[in-house]
This record gives structure tokens, C-alpha cells and sequence, in this order.
């Protein structure tokens, strides 16, 4: 309706021209807000209780500095053996504008991988044992990705001087499993 309407009464007051114009700019508008709109649906399965602990840490920075080593460490340990989690750690491949648009991931890639690194020999000192992952630049994006093969009991998103990240909040609303976010 919302196309026909104004389509019609383009053709009864201006003619073909005026009619096709208005409908092609209707199309136009709805192709935009279907663009826009977010999707709201729920991430991940909702874990069951007798399966062993899976851990999601998502981060945009190396974890490298001795607090922030030990504040993860804590966090993921939360009283229960290291040797009782499975540990998956992600980082996004943020990249620029111009590299993005020419789909040179090349960099990013290199660059997240650097990170994940020094990440997990870290966390390795401290007596965490984790995997890696590059994901995508999308936070958001990157957990949806990781649960889709890594079914996690709970989610960590590790941020750097953000305690009210947007990111955090539309993560904590449509995540299934338990969800924390660590302010270093």
C-alpha cells in the first residue's frame, strides 16, 4: 500500500512521469530503512546447565600489561579449575574507510592476529589456556560468528576505559548465554 498509494496519485495528478518518479523514490526509501534496521534477535543457545564451561573473550586490544593479565585471569577463573574451561578468545579485524571499501583485509587481519597473539601468550603465563580467533570488525558481528561454531556458556567483552559501551548494552540484551563485560 504504502507503494501503490503514492504511486497512484503520482499517475491521477502529474501523469506516467510524476507516477513512476514517486514510486522509484518510495522503493528507494524502503531499500534505506531496511538497511537501517538493526536486528534485534537473540545471539547464541541458551546453554545447558550440565555442559562444561565454554568462555567467549572478546577484545579490541592485546592484553599485555600485568593488571589487565591478572583482572582477566581472575574474571575467568572465578573459582573453578583452569583446567575446567574451554577458553576462546576473539579480536576483531578492524580496518580504515578506503581498505574496507576496497576489501583489503589484508592488514587487519595481520593486525588482529598480532594482538591475539600477545593475548594468549599472556594469559598463557597467568595460567590461562585459550584459543584464537579473528573476527569480524563488528563486535557484535564476531560474537554472532563465534556461536555459531563455539558453543559458549558465557560471554566476556573485555573494553578499555568504556564503561557504558554501547556494544556492552546491545550485547547484554540479545545474548542467551550469560553475558559480563570487564571494564580494564
Amino acid at each position: 500500500m504504502a507503494l501503490i498509494v503514492p504511486a497512484a496519485f503520482g499517475f491521477a495528478i502529474g501523469g506516467p512521469g510524476l507516477g513512476i518518479s514517486i514510486a522509484g523514490l518510495s522503493l528507494v526509501g524502503f531499500a534505506v530503512i531496511a538497511a537501517l534496521v538493526i536486528p534485534r534477535d537473540p545471539i547464541g543457545r541458551k546453554p545447558h546447565p550440565e555442559l562444561a564451561r565454554r568462555l567467549l573473550v572478546v577484545t579490541t586490544f592485546p592484553i599485555g600489561d600485568a593488571a589487565a593479565i591478572q583482572r582477566v585471569a581472575d574474571e575467568v577463573h572465578l573459582g573453578f579449575d583452569e583446567n575446567e574451561a574451554e577458553i576462546r578468545l576473539v579480536t576483531p579485524a578492524t580496518n580504515t574507510f578506503l581498505r574496507r571499501w576496497a576489501t583489503d583485509l589484508e592488514k587487519a587481519r595481520d593486525r588482529a592476529q598480532r594482538d591475539l597473539v600477545v593475548s594468549v601468550a599472556s594469559l598463557n603465563l597467568a595460567g590461562v589456556d585459550a584459543s584464537a580467533r579473528v573476527g569480524d570488525e563488528d563486535l557484535v558481528q564476531a560474537v554472532e560468528d563465534q556461536l555459531a561454531t563455539f558453543n559458549a556458556t558465557e560471554v566476556f567483552l573485555l573494553t578499555r576505559s568504556d564503561p557504558d559501551s554501547p556494544t556492552a548494552s546491545q550485547l547484554r540484551e540479545r545474548l542467551l548465554p550469560r553475558f559480563h563485560h570487564v571494564d580494564l
